[in-house]
């Protein structure tokens, strides 16, 4: 049987993702609020809400015959990583006098899609900054597809990334042995969001391991299945965990990009007491955390597989984390819209462009806020900032009529 042209075959399944539909985001602007609605069921990451969802070629322009037998057989490509000087990727990505933020702007439970430059509000260290220009990064299996249909803002530029590098973290401090497999069911759930060349990487807490992103979805489902639950009786779960958090967002400096690192809990332990006259180990490591998240470019998502004790429910370290880094908190409660705002937050989000100063790549962090004008749009972004150097993707070529 002849086989088909790589072209064709391309173009049939790029009608197919058409027909499947495209994902449904809130478009607004100014005072055109739009329609939240219901979430959807379908779209590029309809898996993490209830099904499967499509998916379509891999990211590069120049695919082979290779990179469509590498995604059909379930494997995933390693990480880049940041290569040459760093005055030479900030040449070669055109940032000179200018930096970089990340933020994510959700209205309800899907994403603002079309703001504009007037809408943000930026200051760095307390001191505004002007936003030069705006882009925004459609990410996952259809990003490609969305980003040639969907409307963006006046004056935005849409780029679209499929590879995206999640890192799932189970925390297994947080449930006793014999949870095993509802926490690895849930797991399961949340794997459902990797697209055919995502990076990931599932490891666990209290001692994740060397970071080691899986070829197949096959090594993805060994890992999980490797989960065990090592609660204690006594003990300060939480500093355990911690501590493993400390030493593995190090190893995310390296790759390129933006990270999701999705942290699941059965139950977060509260908050340690500060201690008066001692000093406060805990916040010690919450502040390295956070530090070595804005290094890598890392947002932290909590969710939690089962309800939390009362005492300090929502004021947990690992949501203090979560907040902080610009994630979401996300409790399952067996409802098929639990997990929509994280769905949301891995569709895409802002990239903002603002003036630079001297004093921005001093080797240190630097407060950040993100902030909007706009009624009814929360932004998340990471109130701890490092400028970093990596290069936009490609934008997209947009499909007129």
């Amino acid at each position: 049987m002849r086989r088909l042209p790589l072209v064709v075959f391309l173009l049939i399944l790029a009608c197919l993702f058409y027909t499947a539909g495209a994902p449904v985001f809130t478009q607004t602007a100014g005072g055109n609020r739009g329609n939240p609605g219901r979430p959807p069921t379908r779209g590029p990451e309809s898996g993490l809400l209830g099904g499967k969802g499509p998916t379509t070629k891999p990211g590069s322009h120049e695919t082979s015959v290779k990179d469509e037998r590498d995604r059909i057989a379930g494997k995933f490509p390693p990480p880049k990583e940041q290569s040459g000087s760093d005055e030479e990727r900030r040449t070669a990505a055109g940032v000179a006098g200018t930096v970089y933020v990340d933020a994510i702007a959700l209205e309800g439970q899907r994403q603002a899609l079309t703001l504009t430059r007037d809408d943000f509000r930026v200051t760095i260290d307390g001191g505004p900054r002007r936003v030069v220009s705006v882009h925004y990064v459609f990410r996952g299996p259809q990003a490609l597809v969305a980003g040639r249909s969907i409307k963006v803002g006046a004056g935005v530029l849409a780029h679209a990334d499929e590879a995206r590098t999640v890192v799932v973290v189970v925390d297994e401090a947080s449930f006793p042995a014999g949870a095993e497999q509802t926490v690895r069911r849930q797991i399961e759930h949340l794997l459902e969001v990797v697209g055919p060349v995502d990076r990931v990487a599932v490891l666990t807490l209290p001692q994740p391991g060397p970071l080691k992103f899986a070829g197949t979805r096959s090594d993805l489902l060994g890992s999980v299945a490797r989960i065990v639950g090592r609660r204690a009786a006594t003990g300060n779960a939480s500093a355990s965990s911690l501590d493993g958090l400390v030493r593995l967002l190090p190893d995310l400096v390296k790759p390129e990009g933006p990270k999701s690192v999705i942290i699941f809990s059965a139950a977060p332990a509260p908050t340690t007491r500060r201690v008066s006259g001692t000093a406060n180990v805990q916040t010690t490591r919450v502040s390295a955390i956070l530090d070595a998240a804005a290094a890598s470019r890392s947002v932290l998502h909590l969710v939690i597989g089962s309800q939390p004790r009362v005492d300090g429910a929502e004021t947990t370290d690992l949501h203090s984390l979560a907040r902080s880094s610009g994630g979401t908190v996300t409790r399952l409660t067996g409802e098929p819209r639990d997990l929509a705002p994280l769905a949301a937050a891995l569709l895409g989000g802002y990239v903002l462009e603002v003036e630079g100063r001297a004093t921005d790549r001093d080797g240190s962090t630097h407060a950040l806020s993100v902030t909007t004008l706009v009624q009814g749009v929360r932004v998340l972004a990471p109130a701890r900032w490092m400028p970093r150097v990596d290069p936009l993707p490609a934008p997209v070529i947009r499909v007129t009529p």
